[in-house]
């Protein structure tokens, strides 16, 4: 027969499984994103490119911090915020060259765009080499995006142009949405003013 004291210890033992199986059922699920290629038409056309250049994307470098399955943002000058809860929805190296080969595609008009590591079937006119220094952002304010690109000829000796790209995309609001969309955006930009380097340096045939 059990005693009135282990009676409570049970029941007070009980409570406080109790309480933490409720803290634990309370825990908010985890929201997964994807940046976005651009979705208009109204394109750079560059002079005699269309359908003529092969362009390969790669290497495309991201720094330590980004290098994680959780949306880096920032709370200030030298502080990273990193929320479990708030997710690339798979690699975000991977989903950031994939979103720039399909820019790529409909700002140069061509469909011989591949991102690293091609088929041996497919030989570059040109390729793209991406060192990303920050992608990032602030809720509610900018998303941010610095890189040093250069153009590669085919021979991959000495590259024909190396340029340092900075982006600031206003954040519509402080959701995460929001910061997502403005880092499609920049995206964009940069895709932009890529296909409009390449217009200037590669000789279109």
């Amino acid at each position: 027969m059990m005693t009135p004291r282990i009676c409570r210890t049970l029941i007070a033992g009980l409570m406080v499984l109790g309480f933490c199986a409720g803290c634990f059922g309370t825990t908010p699920p985890a929201v997964f994103y994807s940046l976005t290629p651009i979705g208009d038409t109204a394109a750079i056309q560059p002079h005699g490119a269309e359908g003529k250049i092969a362009i390969g994307i790669g290497p495309v470098k991201f720094p330590d911090e980004l290098n994680r399955p959780s949306i880096v943002t920032r709370s200030g000058r030298n502080r990273l915020e990193v929320d479990p809860f708030h997710r690339w929805g798979g690699s975000l190296e991977k989903n950031f060259t994939r979103v720039m080969e399909e820019n790529m595609a409909l700002l140069v008009k061509t469909d011989r765009v591949m991102t690293r590591p091609w088929e041996r079937y497919f030989q570059p006119d040109v390729r793209l080499a991406l060192d990303i220094r920050q992608f990032d952002g602030r809720l509610g304010e900018y998303a941010s995006l610095n890189v040093t690109w250069m153009i590669v000829g085919p021979e991959g000796d000495a590259p024909l142009l190396v340029r340092r790209t900075i982006i600031q995309e206003a954040v519509a609001n402080d959701s995460y949405d929001a910061l997502v969309d403005a880092q499609s955006r920049a995206v964009a930009r940069l895709c932009r003013e890529i296909a409009e380097a390449l217009s200037e340096q590669i000789p279109m045939q």
